[in-house]
């Protein structure tokens, strides 16, 4: 596809593009091969599904921060294409994602297995469109909640009985729906295929989510000229406009939780405290970080508990260390911190440290498990403990280093 507008695609973004995929499927791929070691048969197939129902939390909580707002918005606000190109561009940022989900499960399953490979990849190309469908038009139901156009049976009930209200205001209810709808579909597909066992039939409940799938993106995005049968580019601009809204600048961030205090931030040092704090309120508001981690340390104490064995426990623990730090990428973009400011107040150096205590803030939480899973069980040392939190202490700073590396490279390259 051609770009939506001159320079849209440049070589080295497309380049970055690529690299930075083939890096998170290469670690992904490795972290699934150190779970799968010393697993038979069976055991690669519960690993597989279990895989599958974490996979199916990430996206839950993930996929409208990954979709929305796009960060060409402006950009494709003065070209204006057709819904068919919007279409494509959303699907060729969604599709590399649901791509390098997929690789666990081929690298878990082996050549021997290939039944239970061609299931895991079927379950989360059917779960990824299914996320992808219902978070395309997330919007409409937000803004037909806000016009009290849809949610009526829910204020009447919570009006009757308070305690059936979510803790959210009412036009995020649907956005706390779409949570439970794909974690759930997630879910039933991996109970699912542990009932079945083996053989062909594990690929019926994933083929069924794909055809029920693509019958809602057709009757939500079939028709492109009847407007009000939800074209998708009326889907799109809705959905971009809701969490555009959802991450700007305000008194809250957006989700009914007051932002980081700038007392909170006291353990970073006076002279780039401003630079954490504002990098930490704006990442709060782009990603609800805190409810991943909880995620992340919950699996971690939940397979070492279990004594899963070495592999799934290292698997665990490297993809909570390189997740909470590589969150810290979001913020190389304009929308969270602006590139020439960030170059003029703080400069390289600064940014990096910023970013760097930002990154550290989570190893309390992450030593303060481990120090418990260390006290309780016998499968996991003292030494251990000390290992990884220096281990998340050097990805903090590598990760840290280059992303201050890349968003000022990316300046350099807009403004030669």
């Amino acid at each position: 596809m051609s770009a939506l507008l001159p320079g849209d695609q440049s070589r080295a973004a497309t380049l970055f593009r690529i690299g930075a995929f083939a890096v998170l499927a290469l670690t992904l791929g490795l972290l699934a091969a150190t779970a799968a070691s010393g697993l038979d048969g069976e055991g690669r197939g519960r690993l597989v599904r279990y895989v599958g129902i974490l996979i199916a939390g990430g996206l839950s909580v993930a996929a409208p921060h990954l979709l929305f707002p796009d960060p060409a918005m402006r950009r494709l606000q003065l070209s204006n294409p057709n819904s068919g190109r919007l279409l494509r561009r959303q699907l060729g940022r969604w599709a590399p994602v649901v791509a390098v989900l997929a690789v666990p499960a081929v690298v878990i399953a082996g050549a021997a297995r290939p039944l239970l490979a061609a299931e895991g990849v079927l379950s989360i190309a059917a779960l990824g469109l299914f996320a992808w469908v219902r978070t395309a038009t997330l919007g409409l139901r937000v803004r037909a909640w806000e016009r009290g156009e849809k949610g009526r049976f829910y204020r009447g009930l919570t009006a009757r009985f308070p305690a059936f209200k979510f803790q959210v205001p009412d036009e995020l209810v649907p956005s706390f729906g779409l949570t439970a709808e794909i974690f759930l579909a997630g879910g039933a597909l991996s109970i699912a295929g542990r009932a079945v066992g083996d053989g062909p039939g594990t690929l019926v409940a994933p083929a069924i989510l794909l055809a029920v799938t693509l019958a809602l993106a057709l009757r939500s995005f079939g028709s492109a000229q009847d407007r009000q049968r939800g074209a998708f580019d009326q889907a799109f601009w809705t959905s971009n406009g809701v969490w555009a809204d959802a991450f700007q600048p305000s008194e809250g961030t957006g989700e009914g939780r007051e932002p980081i205090a700038y007392d909170a931030v006291y353990w970073a040092p006076r002279a780039i405290r401003a630079r954490v704090w504002a990098g930490l309120v704006s990442l709060d508001r782009r990603l609800p970080l805190g409810r991943l981690v909880a995620l992340g340390l919950g699996l971690v104490a939940a397979v070492h508990a279990a004594d899963a064995g070495a592999g799934p426990e290292v698997a665990s623990l490297a993809l909570v260390v390189l997740g909470v730090n590589g969150a810290v990428a979001l913020t190389a973009t304009d929308a969270l911190v602006p590139g020439p400011l960030a170059l003029r107040v703080g400069g390289a150096w600064g940014w990096a440290a910023a970013r760097f205590l930002m990154n550290v803030r989570w190893l309390p939480p992450l030593a303060g498990v481990l120090a418990l899973l260390a006290w309780l069980t016998d499968g996991l040392g003292w030494a251990e403990v000390w290992q990884w939190a220096l281990i998340d202490l050097a990805v903090a700073a590598l990760s840290a280093g280059l992303v201050t590396l890349a968003s000022h490279a990316r300046l350099r390259r807009l403004h030669a």
